[in-house]
């Protein structure tokens, strides 16, 4: 069991992380800046000048009231704010996708207690690390496949020497 004395050290350093974690985020703007989208400065933002900024087409789309294909400053701050929801469900996909194969893994006889590590980016779930037959590797690749709204699966499994 951990002292007192460790456990305030612990939470302690836990907290200050935290604060130099969240720091950027709460300094950064709410909304991205209308002017910086409005490349040529005719006070409305086209398709073609949200998307230069990393904006979705989606998010563009949705924040676009009067379907005149430009965003006035109001319906810009609508398509940021959905622009950010898509990014933030992808974001959310991908760490749904991995939980879900690692729990698979996990509840697998075959696979149960082996050294993998999974990874998601874009619905690309990426296995590594160590296994100890061909079989496993097989058979790790098969479940991840299986998981919902996996587009692919980079297998870099090895068998232990």
């Amino acid at each position: 069991m951990k002292s007192f004395d460790q456990r305030f050290l612990d939470l302690t350093l836990a907290g200050v992380l935290s604060v130099f974690a969240a720091a950027p985020a709460l300094a950064a703007p709410a909304t991205p800046s209308f002017k910086a989208y409005d490349g040529n400065g005719d006070g409305t933002i086209s398709l073609e000048e949200f998307q230069a900024q990393g904006g979705q087409e989606q998010a563009f789309r949705e924040g676009d009231a009067n379907r005149d294909q430009r965003l006035n400053s109001d319906e810009f701050i609508k398509a940021s704010a959905n622009n950010d929801r898509i990014k933030a469900g992808k974001y959310v996909d991908d760490a749904w996708i991995t939980a879900k194969v690692k729990a698979l893994l996990l509840k697998d006889e075959g696979a149960k207690g082996l050294g993998v590590n999974v990874e998601t980016h874009k619905g690309t779930v990426q296995l590594s690390g160590w296994v100890k037959n061909e079989a496993q590797i097989a058979q790790a690749e098969k479940i991840a496949h299986s998981v919902e709204g996996v587009k692919g699966v980079k297998n870099d499994l090895r068998i232990k020497p």
